[in-house]
């Protein structure tokens, strides 16, 4: 026989479990990506990612599309002399993704002076404090880190856009979104990952991932099988290329001065 008190506890801690479970049901995202794989073929000129999903109704979203974090091997530039550009010192970038691409509703700062650091990392400028330098030259690692993060913004694979992401009226706790990520033509074969997040006063509250994979077809995939697989094949038709393409550039200019 069940008695009062400890009837009373046990509707207690059913209710504390129902609000535990209907809290952590909506601390949640949910999102789909299309398309959920990109083929780079002859034609490939760069894409747009399309993600759309539900946050919580009270929370901003951040959608991110990265490359996998690798090492970046580089060589320094700087004058000799003080008159001749000449590569300098070599540097080795650990940590560093070949491609990341923000989307948000708007500024992420959003007029904070001393953003969280848990949301800081979401931005491009989290990447200072992940990438890292390793050189037997005494080096400033930052000045060096945040060249690296400019010249991957002047290639268009390094960008933080602010109008690239919409919402929809909120119902039952909830909202849907809408990310548009434009992916550049300069994509390597490999596998990346859409990130979304959802933020609340400053803070993620819920995060997801989903895997997006990057192959090449037709005749890209031919010149790279050839060459890692058959480099005298590769040597032999990348020749052959270039003389067609100088006879093509000859006659063009023929017929030009013909008239």
């Amino acid at each position: 026989m069940i008695r009062p008190a400890m009837l009373i506890h046990l509707t207690a801690a059913f209710l504390v479990f129902l609000c535990t479970s209907a809290f952590a049901a909506e601390e949640q995202v949910n999102f789909q990506v299309q398309p959920d794989s990109i083929i780079i073929d002859a034609l490939y000129n760069g894409t747009t990612l399309t993600v759309t999903g539900n946050v919580p109704a009270d929370s901003e979203v951040v959608a991110r599309f990265v490359g996998t974090p690798t090492d970046l091997h580089m060589k320094e530039k700087g004058k000799v002399f003080g008159l001749l550009w000449m590569n300098l010192e070599s540097l080795t970038f650990k940590n560093v993704p070949n491609i990341c691409i923000v989307c948000t509703s708007k500024d992420l700062k959003d007029g904070t002076s001393s953003p969280n650091p848990a949301l800081q990392e979401l931005e491009l400028s989290g990447l200072k404090s992940s990438v890292q330098v390793e050189s037997a030259a005494n080096i400033d690692p930052q000045k060096d880190i945040e060249e690296l993060l400019k010249l991957k913004q002047d290639e268009g694979l390094y960008r933080q856009l602010t109008q690239k992401l919409t919402y929809e009226a909120a119902s039952s706790g909830m909202k849907t979104f809408k990310a548009t990520i434009p992916v550049p033509s300069r994509l390597s074969p490999g596998k990346y990952t859409v990130e979304v997040a959802a933020v609340r006063n400053d803070e993620i509250v819920a995060r997801a991932s989903m895997p997006v994979d990057v192959a090449l077809t037709g005749f890209p995939a031919l010149l790279s099988t050839l060459a890692f697989g058959n480099g005298a094949m590769y040597g032999i038709l990348a020749t052959v290329i270039a003389v067609l393409a100088g006879l093509g550039i000859g006659l063009v200019f023929q017929s030009k001065g013909a008239h």
